[in-house]
């Protein structure tokens, strides 16, 4: 996703390294914020635990909107009309290596909930899985927010870091 502004139509232009710390911070907070959410209160969880992973998952939620305006996600949102020869081949590069991680990611969560499934269906095991609403909409999110940014990670991440002086 790419949100274009008046005042930065190519998208707001930010150092390799802010992008790499942002999109850590987004993958690290996102998932930590909503374990916290959804810590049971017969395991410790409380209202301040609860609210605690509200604020991470709207940190995450800010970190996604300031990606979002970026010429990073530009590059990897924008009609190929639009883009130069290098930003092209940079693009279509790391969205075959985000298709080929996303799906890998997709594949081990659906091998791991079959698993988590049939374990619990015969009772050996009761290992997490996602039963109620709340998680599902927390997986939901992970699953969106994978989605858009995974390409512009392999791009940030790709890129040697800028020499030092």
């Amino acid at each position: 996703m790419f949100i274009r502004s008046k005042t930065h139509p190519f998208g707001r232009r930010l150092s390799t390294a802010t992008v790499r710390t942002l999109l850590t911070c987004l993958y690290v907070l996102y998932p930590l914020g909503c374990i916290l959410q959804l810590i049971p209160e017969t395991w410790g969880g409380g209202k301040w635990t609860s609210l605690s992973g509200l604020l991470l998952v709207t940190g995450a939620f800010i970190m996604f909107g300031v990606l979002a305006g970026s010429s990073l996600q530009r590059q990897t949102q924008e009609p190929e009309e639009m883009l130069d020869e290098r930003e092209r081949d940079e693009r279509n590069r790391a969205g075959f290596t985000a298709h080929m991680l996303f799906s890998s990611i997709v594949a081990a969560g659906v091998f791991y909930l079959m698993i988590a499934t049939d374990l619990a269906e015969v009772g050996k095991s009761d290992i997490w899985r996602p039963t109620l609403g709340a998680h599902w909409n927390a997986v939901f999110g992970a699953v969106f927010l994978l989605s858009l940014t995974l390409p512009g990670a392999v791009i940030a991440f790709g890129k040697a870091p800028p020499e030092l002086d």
